[in-house]
């Protein structure tokens, strides 16, 4: 068991008030704090998708917590487009050294490079689970209390979905953390 950052990830909007969320996972509160949020003179449906998600709060967990997490989100003073959990231990991030400095890079032949690991699992955030054209992790998802289906793939892209919270609103859903992507050592 390690130590896992978890990285709220969505877009905030505020037409004046100051944006407030509140986070509870796994049973206990771990964000209760304002967001900074864009102040607009309306609401949008969606974030444009030419804004990617920011990180809006970071809690922490760890890393022998996984399978489905129940998680609850509340908003007030404005609207919260809740993305993703990015969490840390998800992966390693590397890159394609020359073999010779002399002979250029193939990336067809293997034997022109090889792999460095640029960065380590502790600083590799990323997705816990694996998204695709049908889910994003989260299941049995509601909105006050009542069943929700809500799929709205900004841009007709596969992967995390936006989910609008409104000001006094609370959406509850289980979040699939995949125990199959704690990467703890880096493969040789």
């Amino acid at each position: 068991m390690v130590q896992r950052i978890v990285k709220l990830k969505g877009q905030a909007y505020t037409t004046g008030s100051a944006v407030t969320v509140q986070v509870s996972y796994n049973g206990a509160e771990v964000i209760n704090t304002g967001v900074t949020a864009s102040t607009v003179t309306e609401i949008p449906v969606s974030p444009p998708t030419t804004e990617p998600a920011v990180e809006l709060a970071i809690f922490e967990t760890t890393t022998d917590i996984t399978g489905q997490i129940p998680v609850t989100i509340s908003v007030t003073g404005g609207t919260l487009f809740f993305a993703h959990f990015w969490m840390n231990y998800s992966g390693y991030a590397g890159e394609m050294q020359a073999t010779d400095p002399n002979v250029p890079i193939d990336p067809a032949n293997p034997a022109t490079f090889r792999w460095v690991v640029t960065e380590q699992p502790d600083s590799y955030y990323g997705d816990p689970n694996t998204n695709d054209a049908e889910s994003d992790g989260i299941s049995n998802l509601t909105k006050n209390g009542s069943p929700w289906v809500w799929r709205e793939n900004v841009g007709d892209r596969l992967g995390d979905w936006k989910y609008p919270v409104h000001a006094g609103e609370t959406i509850a859903f289980d979040f699939f953390v995949d125990p199959t992507k704690v990467i703890f050592v880096v493969p040789t």
